[in-house]
């Protein structure tokens, strides 16, 4: 059960077709699985697997929205100087893309993408070659 920021009770949230539910606390938007503090730099990906093998590849910090509905919705904080979108390699993931690039405009904000290498569809892929 999740609970509602608007309620002092909790709330449930749909099963999944195993029976297992998801649960959150409080909302999602504005956050985002991240890897410690933000650096200068920040890669962004849609999951957090993606995240962690782009950071491991790279040795850039890289956060994930928790899916491309959430890219566009994060809080980016101030010193972030550089942001890498690294949305995944499909249709989805370029409309993801195309409106963080959108939301995430400010004075001072470097905005670059990065696609994955080949026809891959994530940076997650090359670890698992």
């Amino acid at each position: 059960m999740a609970k509602s920021p608007r309620s002092s009770g909790y709330s449930s949230i749909p099963a999944r077709p195993t029976g297992l539910k998801k649960l959150c606390l409080g909302q999602a938007i504005g956050a985002a699985w991240t890897n410690g503090p933000p650096a200068r730099t920040i890669g962004l990906c849609e999951g957090f697997e993606t995240a962690a093998a782009y950071m491991s590849l790279t040795g850039i910090q890289a956060w994930a929205t928790m899916g491309a509905k959430r890219f566009h919705q994060l809080t980016i904080p101030s010193d972030v100087e550089t942001l890498i979108l690294l949305a995944d390699n499909d249709t989805e993931g370029r409309r993801a893309r195309d409106r963080a690039r959108e939301a995430y405009k400010r004075p001072g904000l470097t905005i670059e993408t990065e696609w994955p290498p080949g026809r891959m569809n994530d940076w997650a892929q090359l670890l698992k070659r």
